[in-house]
């Protein structure tokens, strides 16, 4: 059974793997050298022995921002067209995070266009969300890029999240496309105050003015701000706080009587790509007079980059994320580093150092910018090591929180109680009857943690497909890459298929009477090639029908970012012929060996 599967050692899996010639055996001369390279490798997050490797998490955990509450951590990240929308985690030492929940659950609600009617939000949607905790409560604020800004609030993130849209200075909801990238802080004085931007062809950062309770910008008008491109008008827009094209990933913090704004610049269009950080004592700057700047009359801001610049840009520090500190008054910075393969964009947790009350990011310090590193001490000591993904035998009667959809799903087509100890998925229709995995509802993912070596395999119950449909593992990103490989019913009968980018490259029948498959895919990591922009290690399926022999199946394939997205893997159905069939998966079992000698 898939449960003896999941507790065999890493030793079997590797065996499988060798034997199959897929991506061969790696020696521990080889994993050696790899743990002491400065640069990512297969070895990533807690390492066992008080160390931890970037990334913290090498998974597509994009716009990472954490805060402390107490001792505990919390860290929000985006989530486009995934359901829920916002996923939220929580960590104890600041390396070993799990997911314990979402905060929209129903995206649909919002816009039709999240759905599985018509699933239309690739490549927009949900991102950069920003996390605070005030007055016993938590907030997070978002810009649905394509839907209006929104804050969200909870006493206990873990549970249900009441959602509104921000509202404009008259009390009109702001429901507008384009805004992105909000952040709040909170004065002494208890007044509010938030931060934003407008991606477009004038791409600059502005300040706004909020009521007390965070759900209304007071200087604000929903009108004037749908209007794109053009420099925004207080009392209608906010404050112009920087006129640097391509101002993004904003932040506020307050510390030690000043308040610090940071984004970031990529686009070569202000005064170079990299992370900036604005400060000064007065919130709106502070004028040459020495009288602190005023709603829509802005003083000026002590300014510094935090990486330092090199041209052509090329990313030397994690940027677009935010800053947490320690009970014991440490700082740390955790961002995303972009390598673009797999794995997306990777949360990264960096020391800080204050000097003259100027954040340092990094460690080897010379003329004031730091260095990346990939291996550090953990910052708190823990004996728990834990990933934010795993296995599941379906033994619950509710999803765990490491489970999300490719969009809002049809919940009438999928459930763990009509037959226990399993996931059943019902076949239906594409969101316009197109044969497409992207336009394919209630496909059930996990982000796929880009690893020294990973297996990933899924035991499904096929006896109770249909004429039409498909159904299997896959492999996708952002709405433009994906790799099937499954069970295809045909007329004379049920099909193994690999499919690719909706072109079925290999097909062979199945025995009469298999009611049971096993669907495996294999990885290791993936060295970038920067000249050739590809990775010289893909990922690859096998079957069996025994959970004994398994059968290499298709062809290599290398998953890469795509619509901001890295790859996710998941199980999926659909049935264009007719809204009739099911597969029950279970089990799922996820091996990931993200240090020396892992065993699950």
């Amino acid at each position: 059974s898939m449960k003896r599967y999941y507790l065999e050692h890493r030793q079997i899996i590797l065996i499988v793997i060798c034997l199959m010639t897929i991506i061969g055996c790696k020696t521990q001369e080889r994993d050696n050298i790899l743990l002491n390279e400065q640069r990512q490798n297969g070895y990533w997050g807690d390492m066992g022995d008080g160390t931890y490797r970037n990334p913290i998490l090498a998974a597509d955990f994009s716009d990472p921002d954490p805060i402390r509450v107490g001792d505990e951590y919390y860290m929000v990240s985006s989530t486009f067209e995934t359901s829920p929308g916002v996923t939220v985690l929580h960590s104890k030492d600041l390396v070993n995070w799990k997911i314990i929940g979402g905060v929209f659950n129903d995206l649909s609600e919002i816009n039709d266009a999240f759905s599985y009617k018509q699933m239309m939000r690739y490549n927009g949607g949900v991102y950069a969300p920003s996390i605070r905790y005030h007055n016993g409560l938590f907030y997070v604020y978002v810009n649905l890029y394509t839907d209006g800004m929104f804050v969200a609030t909870a006493k206990d993130p873990a549970g249900k999240w009441d959602i509104c849209a921000l509202r404009d200075k008259n009390g009109k909801p702001l429901m507008l496309a384009g805004w992105t990238d909000p952040c709040p802080v909170w004065a002494e004085d208890g007044k509010a105050y938030l931060v934003s931007s407008n991606p477009g062809k004038i791409w600059y950062g502005y300040l706004f003015e909020m009521t007390p309770d965070g759900t209304q910008l007071l200087d604000a008008d929903v009108e004037h701000m749908k209007v794109r491109n053009i420099v925004y008008e207080y009392p209608k827009g906010g404050t112009l706080y920087s006129p640097n094209y391509s101002t993004e990933g904003n932040k506020i913090y307050k510390r030690n009587g000043y308040y610090y704004i940071v984004h970031i610049e990529f686009l070569e269009g202000g005064k170079g790509a990299g992370t900036y950080i604005y400060r000064s004592k007065n919130i709106y700057g502070t004028k040459k007079d020495g009288t602190p700047g005023k709603p829509g009359d802005i003083g000026e801001y002590e300014m510094r980059r935090i990486d330092l610049h090199v041209n052509p840009y090329k990313q030397e520090l994690p940027g677009q994320g935010g800053f947490v500190d320690t009970p014991d008054g440490r700082w740390f910075w955790i961002a995303q580093f972009n390598r673009y393969g797999s794995d997306g964009r990777t949360p990264c947790l960096l020391p800080v150092t204050w000097i003259e009350d100027w954040p340092i990011i990094g460690d080897s310090i010379e003329d004031g910018y730091g260095k990346m590193n990939w291996r550090l001490p953990k910052p708190i000591a823990s004996s728990a090591s834990f990933l934010p993904h795993g296995s599941d035998d379906f033994s619950s009667s509710e999803l765990k929180h490491f489970w999300a959809w490719n969009h809002q799903p049809d919940n009438e087509r999928w459930s763990l109680t009509e037959r226990p100890g399993f996931l059943r998925l019902y076949a239906g229709a594409t969101a316009n009857g197109t044969d497409s995995l992207f336009l394919a509802a209630n496909t059930i993912e996990q982000r796929y943690m880009s690893s020294d070596t990973v297996a990933v395999t899924v035991k499904m119950d096929i006896s109770g497909m249909s004429e039409g449909q498909k159904g299997g593992m896959v492999h996708f990103n952002g709405g433009i890459d994906y790799a099937l490989c499954g069970i295809q019913y045909l007329k004379n009968g049920k099909h193994v298929i690999y499919e690719k980018n909706g072109q079925v490259i290999n097909s062979t029948p199945l025995p009469e009477g298999v009611g049971t498959i096993y669907i495996r895919s294999v990885s290791g990591f993936e060295e970038r090639d920067e000249s050739k922009q590809y990775t010289t290690e893909g990922q690859h399926f096998l079957y069996s029908l025994d959970d004994k022999t398994f059968i290499p199946f298709g062809e290599e394939f290398r998953m890469k970012t795509a619509n901001f997205r890295g790859d996710m893997i998941g199980i999926c159905t659909y049935n264009n012929k007719e809204a009739k069939g099911y597969i029950d998966v279970d089990d799922f079992s996820y091996y990931v060996g993200n240090k020396p000698n892992t065993q699950r």
